[in-house]
């Protein structure tokens, strides 16, 4: 077991260590390790049970109030494993674009890269680690020093995210009672679209995002005959990244 984990920590460091140009045949070597461990597939095996991809993606990638595409990573342990890991086999599968990615959610930073293996490959790493009693990274302790001075906002973009959460909770509620069903549309479509922003484009995909782009811009009107056409053509489109969204806007309104 001990050699498995190693061997799968090592791979995680080549990446973190590597240079941008050879960072997806890393990710590709690190991946192949990991189905070859037991152990840690099972421990990733676990946090995919608990975790809904289309919701917790909806949530780490999105766009600021500047219309800035950024990543908030997820406070609790299990979704950053369960997080960090669908986003590489995505990054591995092609169906995310990796220098777009880079760009998108990272590209802000002095370094989008390092950006990116500090927020997202370090956290997932060590994560692993410290399951399996290894050690950290020898970095950790000024990795940690970074991370502190920047918590401070990231704690205020957890809060967000929680009062966030609390208001798409308290929204659920109030909508049984007063909440307009199109504004809940909207903001629906709005995640669909910031979910499949950074996803590997293909003629349905496009279908979609126009779609909800469609019903962003048309919600205002609370036209029921019109949001009725638009979730029609929802429904006979297909896309697994965001299925469970797409059914919840469908059964608004169909």
């Amino acid at each position: 077991m001990k050699e498995n984990v190693k061997d799968f920590l090592n791979a995680c460091d080549d990446l973190i260590n590597c240079k941008y140009l050879v960072a997806e045949y890393k990710i590709q070597r690190m991946l192949k390790i990991l189905a070859n461990s037991d152990e840690i597939c099972s421990l990733v095996g676990e946090c995919l049970e608990q975790f809904n991809r289309d919701r917790e993606f909806a949530k780490a990638y999105i766009q600021d109030g500047n219309g800035d595409f950024v990543y908030i990573c997820p406070s609790e342990e299990y979704k950053v494993l369960a997080l960090v890991f669908c986003t590489l086999v995505d990054i591995d599968n092609k169906k995310i674009d990796f220098v777009d990615f880079i760009k998108r959610f990272f590209g802000r930073e002095e370094v989008p890269f390092q950006a990116f293996l500090q927020e997202m490959i370090v956290p997932f790493r060590n994560l692993i680690a410290d399951v399996f009693g290894e050690e950290r990274l020898v970095n950790e302790e000024q990795a940690t020093g970074e991370e502190s001075e920047e918590s401070i906002d990231e704690t205020d973009d957890d809060s967000e995210e929680s009062e966030d959460e609390s208001e798409d909770e308290d929204s659920e509620e109030e909508r049984e009672d007063s909440e307009d069903d199109f504004e809940f549309a909207q903001k629906i479509a709005v995640q669909i679209l910031t979910q499949l922003e950074f996803s590997k484009q293909d003629e349905c995909t496009e279908n979609i995002m126009q779609i909800c782009r469609a019903i962003v811009k048309t919600s205002s009107l609370k036209d029921e005959d019109v949001m009725f056409g638009l979730v029609y053509a929802l429904k006979h489109c297909k896309n697994k990244q965001v299925k469970y969204l797409m059914k919840e806007l469908i059964e608004l309104f169909y």
